[in-house]
């Protein structure tokens, strides 16, 4: 049958999902040690790019590639993060501890304030660093742009990365869903959200190193120097 083809939309299609299942189950194991996530994080927006840009050639191969190459400065970002977003949630816990009932409402909004403004500049420094070269600053700074240059896009993938905990901690009934799908699918969704700012970015950054545009005439020129034909 042709539904069966291996190159059938219903086998692609399948094939997509059981990509997305296994770098759920491959983020979710190198979480938790806790100082592998950063890494883990980016190798699953490294892969997910991929394969929205049909680039991928081994789920597998391609989430270790770039957990390996990026595993020092994934780190430092995420270390960054659990601080950034950690002192106000530790900080409103020890103030609450203050107060015989419940910690002021102005000092709950500033600290609950500072925890969303952390996320929303640090959300993107992931997919940041798993497609563009650069340090851990230049790294965040092209995060804070991202975030930025497009609130609401931000704010909804924040949502989108928080949502599966939130529900399966109100609905534990689709914890089985989490473990399929918690990292993978919000992943996947958010690299439909930034795809095109990237590819404007990457073509940008490869104007300037004199890359040429992929398919031009240009392109072919520049390939036939460096075989040196």
């Amino acid at each position: 049958m042709k539904i069966f083809n291996p190159d059938s939309p219903f086998m692609t299609v399948l094939s997509r999902i059981g990509d997305m299942v296994i770098l759920n189950i491959l983020t979710g194991l190198l979480c938790i040690p806790v100082i592998t996530a950063g890494a883990a994080f980016t190798a699953q927006y490294y892969v997910m790019l991929k394969i929205r840009r049909d680039e991928d050639s081994g789920t597998i191969k391609l989430f270790f590639k770039s957990f390996r190459e990026n595993f020092r400065q994934a780190t430092v970002i995420w270390l960054i993060t659990i601080f950034a977003i950690g002192l106000p949630v530790i900080s409103l816990k020890l103030i609450q501890g203050f107060y015989a009932d419940a910690a002021p409402a102005y000092i709950k909004v500033l600290l609950s304030g500072a925890v969303l403004l952390a996320a929303f500049l640090l959300v993107m420094a992931f997919p940041a660093l798993s497609r563009f070269d650069g340090t851990v600053a230049s790294t965040l700074k092209t995060s804070i742009i991202l975030a930025v240059s497009n609130p609401p896009r931000t704010f909804l993938i924040i949502i989108l990365l928080v949502a599966p905990f939130y529900l399966t901690y109100n609905f534990p009934v689709i914890l089985p869903i989490l473990i399929l799908f918690g990292f993978s699918l919000p992943a996947f969704l958010a690299v439909l959200l930034y795809n095109r700012q990237f590819a404007k970015l990457e073509a940008k950054s490869n104007e300037a190193d004199g890359i040429p545009v992929p398919g031009s005439e240009d392109e072919h020129i520049f390939n036939d120097e460096i075989s040196g034909e």
